[in-house]
């Protein structure tokens, strides 16, 4: 019988795991969970990272609106109506909208009018076509 002991890595702000101490570092750098992030999402796009701080604090508290927990029709419409501010403060960027969500504790999915894959491809075509105009 062979045995092998590995390291394990763990991130500091989510359950996210691997076996690579640089995987894991540059993870923990953009976890969308880290109150501290660098949004890569905004590099890319080469805009200022706004203040996450901020963008968490614009989410209305919706812990009380949840019944065997299901969350009612008045936290969906909060929720709905506080997006737009959200994403002007975050400058569009999909990245930043995504951890203010989840550093608020609210829901990706339970936001209405927030989809983080048809946001990032919206993104990466804009970013693929300011990379076509440059040749």
């Amino acid at each position: 019988m062979r045995t092998k002991k590995v390291n394990r890595y763990y991130c500091e702000f989510c359950p996210k795991a691997g076996c690579s101490a640089s995987h894991m570092a540059r993870h923990e750098r953009g976890c969308t969970k880290n109150p501290n992030r660098i949004c890569r999402v905004c590099g890319l796009l080469e805009q200022e990272q706004p203040d996450l701080t901020l963008l968490v604090a614009m989410w209305p508290d919706i812990s009380q609106m949840v019944t065997n927990g299901i969350f009612n029709a008045e936290a969906h419409q909060i929720v709905g109506a506080t997006l737009p501010a959200v994403r002007e403060a975050a400058g569009n960027c999909p990245a930043c909208i995504m951890a203010s969500l989840r550093q608020a504790d609210i829901p990706v999915p339970f936001v209405y009018g927030f989809n983080w894959t048809t946001e990032m491809d919206g993104v990466w075509r804009e970013f693929n076509a300011s990379r076509t105009e440059s040749y």
